[in-house]
């Protein structure tokens, strides 16, 4: 799991923080996310995003699940937290 990997995973997480109804991230929503950090952060490179590709190797990893919208599993909070204590 690289950068790329972990920013997905932290979209859906943060989305899920600001929702009061806990509602999960649609695909567009988070695609959109995705592009605009991947944009303004310059160590991220536009090329090696291929934010489909990654969404579909996550889920089919078992780090997230898609029920009406993209959610974290518990593989995929704890992924999520071992990558943020080695960043």
């Amino acid at each position: 799991m690289d950068k790329y990997d972990s920013l997905i995973l932290e979209i859906i997480q943060e989305h899920k923080r600001q929702t009061t109804d806990k509602s999960k991230i649609r695909l567009r929503s988070l695609e959109t996310k995705f592009w605009k950090e991947v944009e303004s952060h310059s160590e991220l490179s536009l090329g090696q995003g291929r934010v489909g590709e990654r969404i579909t190797n996550l889920y089919l990893k078992g780090l997230i699940e898609n029920k009406g919208g993209y959610g974290l599993t518990r593989k995929g909070r704890t992924q999520l937290e071992t990558a943020n204590s080695h960043a």
